[in-house]
């Protein structure tokens, strides 16, 4: 058998150098141009608080516990980390798309000190931060280990 050419050799060579080059860069331009693009979740710059801040939370009631501000130093502090929370507020766009991709929230019932009648959070739980709605009805985005705002 004949032995290829160096110049066929050579056209082998760049001809395989541009087939890898293309299979390293298949699945860039399959996302960039066969594949719908996810929408986008848009976030203000906004800074919200998650409670109103007029009146001290006396008890805070979530489904597997109960933690009131009086009983010890300890829950003193994990009542006061909720009571100062704040976060990115998000837009209702980006809320609509963010519930559909998010498992069932959970709630947590805030009783302050001078009303009747508790604060009720509602809570998604997103792999980088709670989605939590604050006590305007807005929602917001909280970045926060699990440990810092709930007890396992």
């Amino acid at each position: 058998m004949k032995r290829p050419s160096r110049r066929k050799y050579n056209n082998i060579l760049m001809i395989a150098v541009l087939v890898f080059i293309g299979v390293l860069q298949a699945p860039q331009l399959i996302k960039t141009y066969l594949l719908e693009p996810e929408q986008a979740v848009t976030v203000n710059a906004d800074v919200q608080p998650l409670f109103e801040r007029i009146n001290p939370i006396k008890k805070m009631h979530f489904a597997d516990y109960d933690v009131a501000s009086n009983t010890s130093d300890q829950d003193t502090q994990f009542i006061e980390r909720w009571f100062t929370l704040e976060g990115t507020l998000l837009t209702d766009e980006s809320v609509k798309v963010l519930k559909t991709k998010l498992p069932a929230p959970s709630s947590v019932e805030v009783w302050f000190e001078n009303q009747e009648e508790p604060q009720r959070i509602t809570i998604y739980q997103a792999p980088n931060f709670w989605m939590m709605q604050n006590w305007q009805g807005e929602w917001i985005a909280v970045s926060a280990e699990e440990e810092y705002l709930f007890r396992n």
